[in-house]
């Protein structure tokens, strides 16, 4: 499975390869504990939250090769399959709500697929924006997910958030209580990374 991890390492390659100026420069990613995936939405009654921890649905140690073109950045590992059952809810009708919206029977995975990341060549903050396929129920869609970049110690931590509209993947928000109830129809997409990024030959020395 390849991993969308590779979106957000923008900020460590953007001056790496500029310095180097080499076609493809290969890194070594140590995914940490703390990431994780969260879908946020709202009723017109009361928020919700699904989490999906990292270590779900990406790996824990990854080996990417990136290329840059002009500001554009190419990563070889571009996309990732997200299992829709290993979200969790503290909101039990929603989760179950989210399930049946999505058709988790049928399409059990949401798949993200990233084209590629224009850079801002700013080392951290706002590092670029990612230009990203998002298919749910077979349905595909093209998004700019601005990437935000920082440094924790000897660990980078990075981010990545957008509100996207369901209605987008042909989906109705649900509806209860003759009406009373109404989910609405945006929701927002957050994930979290915190890594330990190195070149390869470095990562093979402390291996």
């Amino acid at each position: 499975m390849k991993a969308f991890l590779s979106i957000l390492t923008a900020c460590f390659l953007a001056s790496s390869i500029a310095n180097a100026q080499l076609e493809s420069y290969p890194i070594a990613v140590d995914v940490k504990e703390k990431s994780v995936l969260s879908i946020q939405g709202k009723s017109n009654v009361v928020d919700f939250v699904f989490d999906q921890p990292g270590e779900k649905f990406i790996r824990k140690k990854l080996y990417i090769t990136a290329s840059r073109r002009d500001d554009k950045l190419f990563l070889s590992e571009n996309s990732l399959e997200i299992p829709v059952k290993n979200f969790t809810s503290g909101n039990r009708m929603a989760l179950r709500d989210f399930h049946k919206l999505v058709k988790s029977n049928e399409y059990p995975v949401m798949h993200i697929e990233l084209d590629h990341v224009r850079l801002s060549n700013e080392p951290f903050g706002d590092v670029g924006d990612a230009v990203i396929d998002v298919t749910i129920t077979g349905v595909t869609k093209r998004y700019i997910f601005p990437v935000t970049a920082g440094k924790n110690g000897n660990n980078f931590t990075f981010g990545v958030k957008k509100s996207i509209n369901i209605r987008d993947f042909d989906l109705t928000p649900p509806v209860h209580m003759m009406g009373m109830l109404k989910v609405d129809e945006w929701i927002t997409i957050t994930l979290f990374m915190e890594c330990a990024i190195r070149p390869v030959d470095q990562a093979e020395l402390v291996r």
